[in-house]
C-alpha cells in the first residue's frame, strides 16, 4: 500500500462483478497482478462517455443487425473504432466507418 489515503466505496453486488471481470480482464493483458484500484484508474484514463443519444443508436445497430455478430455496446465500439486505425479511410465515403457510421472528427 501507498501513503495516499485511502477512501471506501460502497458498491452494488452487480458492479462489484463487473469490476472484478475488469481485473481479470486487466491481468490477462498485463501478466500482472492487479487491483480493483487498478481497475478503477484503468476505467477512468480509457474510457469515454459518449452521449445518450449516441449509445441509444448503437444498442439499436447492434439489435436490427445481429448477423455483424455484436452482442454488446463495448465490444461493437473496440471494433469500430479499431477499423479507423486499421483502413486510412472508407473508400466509398472518407467521412464513414465501413459499416457506414460517422468518424467523429475533433472539434
Amino acid at each position: 500500500m501507498n501513503d495516499k489515503e485511502m477512501k471506501t466505496l460502497r458498491i452494488s453486488d452487480e458492479i462489484h462483478r463487473k469490476l472484478t471481470a475488469t481485473v481479470e480482464t486487466l491481468m490477462a493483458q498485463t501478466g500482472k497482478m492487479q487491483t480493483y484500484q487498478d481497475a478503477i484508474e484503468a476505467m477512468l484514463n480509457r474510457s469515454v462517455i459518449l452521449p445518450p443519444e449516441l449509445l441509444a443508436e448503437i444498442e439499436n445497430f447492434i439489435e436490427t443487425n445481429k448477423h455483424f455478430g455484436y452482442t454488446t455496446r463495448e465490444e461493437f465500439g473496440f471494433q469500430q473504432l479499431q477499423r479507423p486505425l486499421k483502413f486510412d479511410r472508407n473508400p466509398v465515403c472518407p467521412r464513414h466507418t465501413p459499416l457506414g457510421l460517422p468518424i467523429l472528427q475533433p472539434n
